[in-house]
């Protein structure tokens, strides 16, 4: 298989795997994956309140599956350039990225998931800038 297909089709596990959000509906707790969004006890004291039954979970997990489908897709465009960012100065064109499998040997020196986790303030500082 090649490298791509290996790429989605895992991706699609990861997906299913983080939507199935029954059992963090049902027994809330104030840490959630990143700190960032760690419930409040009004949230966890409102969620518990739910009682949600066995179908409002199996509803809410493909809701939730849905929408991270749909963010990995707009995430997509952006990268096969069919879709724009909002550029910071209208002068610049945006054409896309292009992944590319690395090599054995290569060594990377950033990574995209550690990235992701800073640009997070760069883009709540540029949001709130915005407001």
């Amino acid at each position: 298989m090649d490298s791509k297909q290996l790429f989605l089709k895992e991706l699609h596990t990861v997906i299913k795997e983080y939507s199935e959000v029954g059992e963090q509906l049902r027994k809330p707790t104030e840490q959630l994956l990143w700190e960032e969004f760690n419930l409040t006890q009004d949230e966890i004291d409102a969620l518990e309140s739910q009682k949600l039954k066995d179908e409002s979970i199996r509803a809410i997990e493909k809701i939730v599956r849905d929408n991270i489908m749909g963010t990995f897709h707009s995430a997509f465009c952006l990268l096969d350039g069919v879709s724009d960012p909002v550029l910071e100065d209208d002068n610049g064109t945006w054409v896309g990225l292009k992944l590319v499998e690395k090599q054995e040997d290569e060594v990377e020196e950033e990574f995209l998931h550690d990235e992701l986790y800073q640009s997070y303030w760069d883009w709540q500082e540029a949001t709130n800038k915005n407001e």
